[in-house]
């Protein structure tokens, strides 16, 4: 018998709609998911996320960010390989209650004055195939 994974991936939108305030998201990743193994963070106005943005994210209710850890630090930049565009959450982790939360502050930055934009935040998980027939 074969045994594979498979990658999902999975997002919540933060719709940051005024300045200098904070916005939470969550949701519940796939009843599937076995572990779950990296996270990564995007916007459509990536100078905003990287200028203006902060925030605290938890999975299955532990925190992985502390609360005003800089968005710059999670930003991949082109010069990244896409298949190694993901941060690792150390070891995997099980999804436990499945809950993934984003805290998102939005402050003041004069290199990027405000105007609405969007956050996504993606989780990675791995699909047990043995256990899931799709």
């Amino acid at each position: 018998m074969t045994h594979r994974s498979k990658i999902i991936k999975e997002w919540v939108d933060v719709h940051v709609t005024d300045a200098k305030k904070n916005f939470k998201a969550s949701f519940e990743v796939d009843k599937h998911a076995s572990r779950i193994i990296g996270i990564s963070i995007s916007s459509d106005a990536d100078e905003k996320l990287y200028f203006r943005g902060s925030q605290r994210i938890a999975i299955n209710e532990k925190e992985i960010y502390p609360e005003d850890y800089e968005s710059k630090m999670l930003m991949q930049g082109l010069n990244v390989a896409v298949n190694e565009r993901i941060i690792k959450i150390g070891e995997e982790m099980e999804p436990g209650n499945r809950k993934v939360e984003i805290d998102y502050k939005d402050s003041e930055h004069s290199n990027a004055p405000f105007s609405p934009y969007r956050v996504r935040l993606y989780v990675y998980s791995k699909i047990d195939e043995q256990n899931h027939k799709s």
